[in-house]
């Protein structure tokens, strides 16, 4: 499938989608979920496009957002919630959009786009936008605190790279560092973080407030007085699959209570952090259930199984580079099923 994306990419769905071709088709399952994670600020000037490849101009938001209103029946999070828990139908080719982590970008630049054009937004946030100094997510931080200097010998985590560090990319390097954090509780990875930034200057490439910071107390109620719905997104974002069962369990519940507590309001949608068969698996499906969520949702477009599945619902990751041709093969479902077809 990899080979022939360049060509999907650039040929072949710009030539369905101008055709209207694939407005005929129907997501699988009848309802598609798009997933952001943020919009770039205004006054951010992007130094690492590694990072900043999740998030997506204003422009292309709002573009994806009446290409949304035009295609698709756009339903607010509590009638999907309804179809989840009563089984209430959805009408045909309807979509769902949603956001990941909580940025305080999503405040001060996602919601006039969304209220300009009057969707409602499911946000997934961390336990950190439960406080007043939520700080950053720490997976950001620590990639920008290893640009600025590499991990002394008595700060570095069991280091799962096994290639010599000349051949080994920066990203692999932090990937492994990531994973290793992710296997501490979430007091002692908290307490690594703060070795590691102790001892490194603070970097002009954290100049955007509104790029790195996560939502506080107070911005979290105003998002959700704006009409937006808030999810729970676990208590500190670790890859889930790398902690132990109670830590995992507690990552989620905690979660839940956190945010349940701080908003007055029930929270019953959730989304494993990172999303991907490589970071969590069907234990956290099981944690997620148990902790009283009325659904779960993924970082990506099917699970292995292909069993339906109410805590395993796909999501159509959007991307900087996502282009709208490309985002309405991806959403019609029509890109799945040609994974599915080749053994992708």
């Amino acid at each position: 499938m990899r080979l022939v994306s360049p060509l999907l990419k650039h040929a072949v769905y710009p030539a369905l989608h101008h055709s209207g071709w694939l407005n005929r088709i129907t997501p699988i399952g009848g309802c598609a979920v798009v997933n952001y994670h943020g919009v770039v600020p205004a006054d951010h000037s992007s130094h690492e496009a590694f990072l900043d490849g999740n998030l997506v101009r204003p422009d292309a938001l709002r573009q994806q957002l009446q290409f949304l209103k035009s295609r698709y029946h756009v339903v607010h999070p509590d009638d999907f919630r309804a179809s989840i828990e009563q089984g209430r139908k959805l009408p045909a080719r309807s979509v769902l959009v949603t956001c990941d982590d909580g940025l305080l970008n999503v405040l001060t630049d996602m919601l006039q786009v969304l209220q300009s054009e009057s969707v409602s937004c499911l946000f997934f946030v961390t336990s950190a936008s439960c406080s007043d100094e939520p700080g950053m997510l720490w997976y950001e931080e620590l990639y920008h605190l290893m640009r600025a200097e590499p991990l002394e010998p008595d700060l570095q985590l069991q280091e799962e790279v096994t290639a010599s560090a000349s051949s080994v990319s920066f990203q692999a390097r932090w990937w492994s560092a990531v994973r290793s954090a992710s296997r501490l509780d979430a007091k002692a990875r908290t307490n690594w973080m703060r070795q590691v930034r102790d001892r490194r200057e603070p970097t002009s490439a954290l100049s955007s407030e509104r790029r790195w910071r996560l939502l506080n107390i107070s911005e979290l109620r105003q998002l959700a007085e704006a009409g937006m719905v808030i999810g729970a997104h676990t208590r500190s974002h670790p890859i889930l699959s790398l902690c132990g069962e109670e830590e995992a369990r507690l990552e989620i519940q905690e979660n839940k209570n956190s945010l349940e507590k701080a908003l007055g309001m029930p929270v019953w949608a959730f989304a494993y952090p990172f999303g991907n068969p490589s970071t969590m698996g069907e234990r956290e499906l099981r944690l997620a259930r148990e902790a009283g969520f009325a659904c779960a949702f993924l970082n990506v477009e099917h699970w292995g199984t292909g069993r339906p599945d109410p805590f395993a619902l796909p999501r159509t990751h959007v991307t900087s580079d996502t282009t709208l041709p490309e985002f309405a093969a991806h959403l019609s479902g029509l890109h799945v099923r040609l994974q599915r077809a080749v053994g992708g």
